[in-house]
Order: C-alpha cells, then sequence, then structure tokens
C-alpha cells in the first residue's frame, strides 16, 4: 500500500534526472516488475555517469552537481525520504562519468489474507468500500 501521488514523484523524479543526464540520442531504460516479496523500479540511462564521491553524497539534501541555478538538490533526498517511508529502499549504481546510471527501487508488496495477519482479504475490501 503506498500513497500514489509520492511514488509518482519518485518515478518522475528519477526519470527527469535520467533524462537530463543523457545527450540527445541517449537511452533511458524504465522497468518495473516482481522480484520476491517485493516491486523492484528500475531506471537505466547511458548519460553522463557518476563519480564514487558523487554516490556517496547522492541523497544528502543540496548535494547537486548540476551547473549553478539548475536545481536545488533537494530532488534525490526528497525520493529517498519517500521510498524508506513506504519501508523500501533505493540503490544506485555507475560504472563512473560517462558511464550511465541505474537507479532500483524496491518497495514491499501488500500482503492480503492469512499471511498478513489482520490486513483485509480481496474480497474483504470489496465489501469495506
Amino acid at each position: 500500500m503506498v500513497n500514489p501521488q509520492e511514488i509518482k514523484q519518485v518515478a518522475l523524479n528519477l526519470l527527469v534526472n535520467a533524462l537530463d543526464s543523457i545527450e540527445d540520442h541517449g537511452t533511458v531504460r524504465i522497468a518495473a516488475r516482481r522480484s520476491g516479496g517485493e516491486g523492484l523500479l528500475t531506471i537505466t540511462d547511458n548519460g553522463c555517469g557518476m563519480t564514487p564521491e558523487v554516490l556517496e553524497h547522492l541523497f544528502e539534501p543540496f548535494f547537486t552537481r548540476r551547473k549553478a541555478g539548475q536545481g536545488t538538490g533537494l530532488g534525490l533526498s526528497i525520493v529517498h525520504r519517500i521510498v524508506t517511508d513506504h519501508g523500501g529502499r533505493i540503490a544506485v549504481t555507475s560504472d563512473g562519468p560517462g558511464q550511465g546510471s541505474t537507479f532500483r527501487v524496491f518497495l514491499p508488496l501488500a500482503q492480503f489474507g492469512a499471511a498478513a495477519g489482520d490486513a483485509p482479504g480481496p474480497h474483504e475490501l470489496d465489501r469495506a468500500a
């Protein structure tokens, strides 16, 4: 169970960052799938990539490597907060400058029925509506 507006903000923020990092003929790939008990959103680009120093500070508020006047450095810290508030995690990899980046957002899937204890099952949701 998620706040749809916040998860939309996560996806849009990561997509805009990926698009901003590529050249005119660059590529951004988006995938979503189930991975065990989690949902996995993956956004991969072949853009500018990141150094180990940038990766280390990426989610800190006001940290940015964009040109002056472009961005506040808050986008990825907000993404991180939303993901962790939803019980998830975010992993980022980059092989270095010019090598692109991959962001993976893992969110726990809702459990219904006996496995979830008191959570309503699908048939119970219909009656509660």
